[in-house]
């Protein structure tokens, strides 16, 4: 019997330096005199080989073949889409109107291939004032839907999703567990049954209740963009940022991709 493969990604930052790149993209493209073409750097052909394999994955959980699919393909994107103009910090594509470009032309095959998508608004330092860049995407590329928060029923499971949400500042600490107890609080004041899965994106490193609770389950997200010079200003012992997606296949937690490994040069040691 077919079933739903929910395909959950979120902050791919796109227009970061250190963030998800095609192989080739444009920038300048507001005069075609100066338009100019790029090709990925070191970090950027990492991550993208890594999202091709996300993607590949997921079609073969689909049971893709040609133009027929055993299972449907629901994709959620959790906000920061571009990563903006912010902070003082540098980026590969410094027009915000190049990044909107290249990130429809990123996901366009993903969101053609699926059956449904949605989008969550993330943080106005990347998604734009009241996330006006970030609905521009949305809008373009035509999902299903998109807002601040969002719960969907896929396979008699509800999903809670929002972009904003904490973790642990150690890695020997969480603040999942926390989320799930506000959450649920919040529910029973309205009368409704806690969700099955809350999903929360923004900070790029996992952090999961796991088994913890017997009535919902927390999960924060991973990214697709490695660490920046901002980021290493506000967090400097922490040298990765978690590079994945989710998977939900059949109301079941795949977390085979949350997490891809050997980083371009991350604790390199060097021997002079």
């Amino acid at each position: 019997m077919a079933h739903t493969i929910l395909a959950i990604i979120g902050d791919t930052q796109i227009g970061s330096s250190t963030a998800l790149a095609p192989p080739t993209f444009e920038i300048h493209t507001e005069n075609k005199k100066e338009t100019q073409l790029v090709h990925y750097n070191l970090l950027g052909s990492w991550l993208w080989e890594n999202w091709v394999d996300y993607w590949n994955y997921v079609k073969v959980l689909a049971g893709i073949r040609g133009k027929h699919r055993k299972n449907r393909i629901i994709v959620m994107h959790m906000g920061d889409v571009i990563d903006g103009n912010h902070h003082g910090t540098l980026q590969i594509i410094q027009s915000v109107a190049d990044q909107i470009k290249v990130a429809i032309d990123v996901l366009r095959p993903i969101i053609d291939m699926a059956d449904a998508s949605y989008g969550i608004i993330g943080t106005e330092a990347h998604a734009g004032k009241s996330g006006v860049d970030e609905k521009a995407i949305d809008d373009a590329l035509g999902v299903n839907d998109y807002a601040q928060t969002m719960m969907l029923e896929i396979d008699g499971k509800v999903h809670d999703f929002a972009h904003h949400g904490r973790i642990g500042q150690r890695d020997w600490t969480s603040q999942a567990a926390s989320q799930a107890v506000e959450v649920a609080m919040d529910c029973a004041k309205f009368g409704i049954k806690a969700p099955d899965y809350i999903w929360r994106a923004h900070n790029h490193v996992i952090d999961d209740t796991g088994d913890k609770f017997d009535f919902t389950r927390v999960i924060c997200m991973p990214s697709w963009q490695l660490k920046t010079a901002f980021t290493y200003r506000i967090a400097a012992n922490r040298q990765y940022s978690d590079i994945g997606g989710y998977i939900v296949n059949n109301g079941v937690v795949d977390s085979s991709r949350n997490r891809y490994k050997a980083q371009p040069d991350a604790r390199k040691v060097i021997h002079p």
